[in-house]
């Protein structure tokens, strides 16, 4: 009798083992996970414009230990866009896309739809601006800006390219009192659909300095031989100079410009009308003279008597 209750209470502590075993290893549990969106057989020629998504999230139930052990990264959720055309595409995200198997059930996958907007690829020749921003002196202006190359090819969406005529730099950041020539790579401003070829460009940017005018009054200087005398109609003249903005502005700029005239013995007794010579800085010019010419009178001593 001790054997045959030994042996049923064996065989009871046996089918409890296998009832643990078998409940806790098929333990159902409930759980959302992320899965990434690859997207098979791409349609020619077309560009996905709006509506992609990069991954979906699925609620999935099953064994505890199949779940733990499920390996995102080797799993994607297959998306075919080979059926889709030009304008409005509405896509169910079914879970018969995720490849699972029966051992785990989907119960709930969000975005459970989308809406892809297909437009046609194309090709676009524009023209480059170039753009800068800064703190430029006042003396200077920008006298030419130029791009290399002048144009580029632009590939993108169809609608987005029919806008586009000319495509901008990125903003050239300058801050300088006195600029001559800039040049350097810039980006271009493209939206985010549209690439480039090339991407860079070499924009070149020439400043030049403003110039202004002034009437300067300077001295007039009469030059001539020890054989001579002479008299002028006056001792200065006033002259309309024409130059660099920044020349004006210098302390003592009247200096450098000067008037003469260089009498020849060769010049007559009597009143001479005498034209007059200017010297000038580099990048200026006389525009204008008052007066045009200077009325001198020579008189040649009488030679002393022996």
């Amino acid at each position: 009798m001790k054997t045959q209750h030994w042996k049923i209470a064996a065989m009871a502590l046996m089918m409890a083992l296998l009832t643990w075993y078998l409940v806790t290893g098929r333990d159902l549990v409930e759980t959302w996970v992320e899965f990434p969106l690859e997207i098979v057989n791409p349609p020619q020629g077309m560009i996905i414009r709006e509506g992609m998504i990069s991954k979906v999230s699925v609620r999935l139930r099953g064994p505890k230990g199949l779940i733990r052990n499920l390996d995102t990264k080797k799993i994607a959720y297959s998306l075919d866009t080979g059926h889709l055309v030009v304008g409005n595409n509405p896509v169910n995200i079914v879970p018969e896309n995720l490849g699972l198997g029966s051992a785990l059930e989907v119960v709930e996958i969000n975005p459970s739809h989308i809406n892809l907007v297909m437009d046609m690829f194309v090709t676009k020749r524009v023209s480059v601006i170039p753009v800068w921003e800064g703190d430029l002196h006042r003396d200077y202006t920008l006298k030419k800006k130029f791009a290399e190359p002048e144009e580029v090819d632009l590939r993108g969406p169809a609608s987005v390219l029919k806008k586009i005529t000319q495509v901008k730099t990125q903003p050239i950041m300058l801050d300088t009192d006195s600029p001559g020539f800039w040049r350097g790579e810039v980006p271009l401003q493209l939206p985010e659909t549209v690439e480039s070829t090339p991407g860079l460009v070499s924009v070149n940017l020439d400043f030049a300095v403003r110039s202004g005018k002034m009437w300067v009054k300077v001295p007039l200087y009469i030059l001539g031989s020890d054989d001579i005398d002479f008299t002028a109609s006056q001792n200065y003249v006033r002259l309309l100079v024409e130059g660099p903005k920044p020349f004006f502005r210098k302390n003592g700029f009247r200096d450098e410009i000067t008037a003469s005239i260089d009498l020849s013995t060769t010049i007559p007794e009597g009143d001479n009308v005498v034209p007059y010579e200017v010297s000038l800085p580099k990048g200026c010019a006389v525009q204008k003279r008052k007066p045009e010419a200077i009325t001198v009178t020579i008189s040649r001593p009488a030679p002393d008597a022996h």
